[in-house]
């Protein structure tokens, strides 16, 4: 009775082995072209109907050159203050390369007052 169950599950393995190899032989085989009309096929009333895309381009509007004044502060510039918890932050970017110029710009100060703090230190 074993042996007959075994054959049996054997034959249902190869059905559904012989059912995929189909399936998967399916997936690769040559499909025929479908068969689009040509554009001489086509009647001429349709393209009529049909307008092309044009965008239009707007042209600027004119440039002001109009000189503008330069208000007048009554005050000097002073330059802001750079706390001394910004101390260290400034030795350390001098340290790994940074220039005296470029952190005075990033602080928006004169280079002399960043070599100023460095010499405190």
């Amino acid at each position: 009775m074993l042996s007959q169950q075994q054959t049996h599950l054997r034959g249902d393995d190869r059905k559904r082995i012989s059912r995929a190899r189909q399936a998967a032989e399916a997936l690769f085989t040559v499909k025929p072209a479908v068969s689009t009309p040509s554009v001489s096929d086509t009647a001429p009333a349709d393209q009529s109907a049909r307008k092309p895309r044009v965008l239009r381009i707007i042209s600027p509007a004119p440039a002001r050159h109009e000189e503008l004044e330069t208000p007048v502060d009554p005050e000097p510039h002073t330059t802001p203050a750079i706390p001394a918890a910004d101390f260290a932050r400034i030795r350390t970017w001098v340290k790994y390369g940074m220039t005296v110029p470029q952190v005075a710009r990033v602080y928006g100060v004169v280079a002399g007052e960043i070599e100023r703090i460095l010499r405190q230190a």
